[in-house]
Parts: structure tokens; C-alpha cells; sequence
């Protein structure tokens, strides 16, 4: 049995593999250019452009760091850079692999002395920042679509596809939070639900879920300050990157299609087909910005480049916080 559950796991993770790279082969030819004329204007790059790119980036994941450091009371933010470092490390390399970078992140924080609670609570919350963050990034794109004169990158039936079952589960969070019976009621349901598909085993989530929501309710009422500008900081800095990436290759972008750009950038990193979306959001994002008018090897050079820190280098930075962290917390976890 566990032999066949790592195969599967081998195969998905292969299957995943050689869909991201076909993706990223073939991206030039989905939108009309060449690696020759991408390579070209990605050459014309500066180390001093460089250099200004990745101080931008490290100014987002600090930013950043703040959300996370607001989600769980008593956290630093140091230690918080070092958990969106490592998690987006590993949701980077391997399939699926946001629930692995949980598991880390939750061995982190255990190690750090907080409890299991603690951490249900920190999950909850930054998860519903940033799906918030992303859906309020979307928003304003399609608000702008009259000023390009234009639906063509962000339509309303793909829109909608994409986003109906965030939507839906994001409703049913909003409804937990806002009532306890609520929340008691579907603790209950899926403590039955759980009972059914795994006979024999048991949970309380009929009890958990209502002190989850009122653990989720105080860190909200308390901390909904450095969370609101935390994530409004992260996100502008991300659109200076973009901007930056994009000026830096030669392409002009202005405003409406720059957001619109990062919207469909943010909106397809909810869908986890490949790690950490490598070879969907490239593919997706440049076809929108191509269909709006966008020069295509100048795109697509702008969009890789930017790729290039949001998602590239996080992997050997993460790697490489995650030895020193390893290192540094050798010794074995004391029983709580």
C-alpha cells in the first residue's frame, strides 16, 4: 500500500515536471516570438538594473513578513521572512507542494514554542489576507478594463470559472466567522462527514472550529492594521517589480495594463496545477498582455524576468534559509 502511494506520488510529481517545462519550451511560439529576440532583450539587462530589481524584491518579502508576523501574536519578523522564504521554497519544487510548505512551517513554529492552536489560527488568517489580496488585485484589473478598451485579458466567463469555487469557499469562511452556531454546526457536519469516508476515525472539529473562529476574530480585531498595510505594501511593491521588469527589458506598459498584467498573475496562482504555477501564469499572463497590445518578445522577456524573483530565485534562497535554519535547530524537539 505505502509502495503504491509512492509511486503515485513519483508519477504526479514526473507528470508535473514535464508539463512545466513543455509549457516554458514552447511559451515563445504560444504568443507569436522567438527565444532568440527574448534572450536578446533579456540581455540587454544591466547588473545595476538587476541589483534594483532584487532590492525591490527583498522590500516585498519583508513587507510581507509583516502579514505573517501580524497573523501569529508573539512571532518576529525575521522568523517570519525565514517561514515565506522556506515554504515558497518547497511549494516551488515540488507538486501540490503548498501543503508540504505548511508542514514545515507548522515544524517552525512548533519549534519555536507555540502551540498547534496558535498555528490553526496564523494559517487561517494569513491564507484569508492574501486570497482577499489577490480577488482585490482582479477587482481593480476588471475595473480598468474600460480604460484599455479591452475585456480581452481578464473575461468575465474565464474570470468567473476561475474564481467561482474560491469564491465560494471564501463565502463559507465569511459565514463561519461571522456565527458561532454557524461554525459549530459545520464542525459538526464535517465530523460526521469525516467519520463517513474514514470509519472508525473520529474528530472534534464541532468543538475546534468555533475556538478557531474566535482565535481567527481576536488576531483580526487586533492586528487588522500591520495586516491591511503589510499586504497593501507587498502588493505595491510587487507592481513596482513588474514595472521595473518590464522597463528594464524596454516594454512600456502603463498603468491599466500593468494591473491588469499583475491580476492575471495573481488570479492564476490559485491554481496549483505545476509547482508554484511555473509554466500556467507565464503562458497565461503574457498571452493577456499580448492580447492588449503588448509586443511580444518584449513581454515576455518583462514577465520571465520577473518570474526570475518572484519564483526562481525563492527556491536557492529558501533552500539555503532552510540548511542554516536546519543547522541551527539540530537538537530534538522537547514532547508538549
Amino acid at each position: 500500500m505505502a509502495k503504491s502511494g509512492a509511486s503515485q506520488r513519483v508519477a504526479v510529481s514526473l507528470l508535473a515536471a514535464a508539463a512545466t517545462v513543455g509549457l516554458v519550451v514552447l511559451l515563445p511560439r504560444t504568443v507569436g516570438t522567438t527565444w532568440r529576440l527574448v534572450t536578446g532583450s533579456l540581455a540587454r539587462v544591466s547588473l545595476l538594473e538587476l541589483a534594483l530589481l532584487g532590492g525591490v524584491w527583498i522590500a516585498g518579502l519583508c513587507s510581507h513578513s509583516f502579514v505573517l508576523a501580524a497573523s501569529l501574536p508573539g512571532l518576529t519578523k525575521r522568523r517570519g521572512l525565514t517561514m515565506s522564504l522556506t515554504g515558497s521554497a518547497v511549494s516551488n519544487v515540488l507538486p501540490l507542494g503548498g501543503a508540504v510548505g505548511t508542514g514545515l512551517n507548522f515544524a517552525m513554529t512548533r519549534r519555536w514554542g507555540f502551540t498547534a492552536a496558535a498555528f490553526a489560527a496564523f494559517l487561517a488568517v494569513s491564507t484569508l489576507v492574501n486570497v482577499l489580496a489577490k480577488l482585490g488585485v482582479v477587482a481593480i484589473a476588471l475595473a480598468l478594463s474600460p480604460a484599455l478598451g479591452s475585456t480581452t485579458a481578464l473575461p468575465a466567463g474565464w474570470t468567473g470559472l476561475l474564481l467561482l469555487p474560491v469564491l465560494a469557499v471564501l463565502g463559507l469562511v465569511l459565514w463561519i466567522l461571522g456565527s458561532g452556531p454557524v461554525a459549530e454546526r459545520t464542525g459538526r457536519a464535517l465530523d460526521r462527514a469525516i467519520g463517513l469516508v474514514r470509519s472508525g476515525r473520529r474528530s472534534s472539529l464541532g468543538s475546534s472550529l468555533p475556538e478557531l473562529r474566535l482565535s481567527v476574530l481576536r488576531i483580526v480585531r487586533r492586528s487588522w492594521r500591520p495586516l491591511s498595510l503589510g499586504m497593501l505594501a507587498y502588493l505595491g511593491l510587487q507592481a513596482v517589480l513588474l514595472w521595473l521588469c518590464f522597463r528594464a527589458v524596454g516594454a512600456s506598459l502603463g498603468l491599466p495594463l500593468l494591473i491588469t498584467g499583475l491580476a492575471v498573475e495573481r488570479l492564476l496562482t490559485l491554481v496549483p496545477v505545476t509547482p508554484g504555477g511555473a509554466g500556467v501564469v507565464e503562458v497565461g499572463t503574457i498571452a493577456a498582455l499580448v492580447a492588449l497590445g503588448g509586443d511580444p518578445p518584449l513581454v515576455t522577456a518583462g514577465l520571465l524576468l520577473f518570474r526570475g524573483f518572484t519564483y526562481l530565485l525563492e527556491i536557492p534562497v529558501g533552500g539555503t534559509t532552510l540548511a542554516v535554519w536546519l543547522v541551527c535547530h539540530r537538537r530534538p524537539v522537547r514532547a508538549g
